[in-house]
């Protein structure tokens, strides 16, 4: 029962705290649009498709979803990148759960909030404070899809349609 509850602290703190599972360097070898990637394992594995973890970039069709995904394509696309996988660990599509950090240059999903081309996704970014604080800077200069009215978060975007 001790075990138990240990293990059950471990992993509130993890999930808490915004903590890596684990993390592992990979080549980008596809950007499905601004939110989703492909990768490699640097030390051998199968391809796998990687959901960037705490954001929501708009849908391909949606305004702003092709910018999005162009943008994620020049800063990863064929770079080796730090996957550091979430407690989460996979979707319900199977795709890895991960922050991006790019060697040399940054956190990929903070890039994309700064950028105005994601929203911090309040479903799964519980302890997202920060995120926010770049969302919210993005919004009152009015960057990327904040230059909009009234931009439809993908959540809702996906509703509609």
């Amino acid at each position: 029962m001790r075990f138990l509850s240990f293990l059950f602290l471990l992993c509130f703190s993890l999930v808490a705290f915004g903590c890596t599972a684990h993390s592992f360097p990979a080549r980008v070898v596809a950007v499905a649009d601004g939110d989703t990637i492909t990768i490699e394992p640097i030390e051998g594995g199968k391809r796998e498709r990687v959901r960037l973890h705490g954001i929501d970039a708009p849908e391909t069709n949606q305004p702003y979803g092709q910018a999005a995904k162009a943008f994620v394509t020049d800063a990863v696309l064929f770079k080796v990148v730090d996957v550091q996988v979430t407690p989460q660990g996979r979707d319900r599509y199977g795709r890895i759960i991960a922050v991006i950090e790019i060697p040399d240059v940054g956190n990929l999903q903070e890039m994309l909030l700064s950028e105005g081309l994601a929203w911090v996704w309040p479903r799964y970014c519980k302890n997202c404070r920060a995120w926010e604080a770049m969302q919210a800077k993005a919004k009152r200069e009015r960057k990327g899809l904040w230059a909009d009215k009234n931009p439809v978060p993908p959540w809702e975007w996906r509703k509609r349609r």
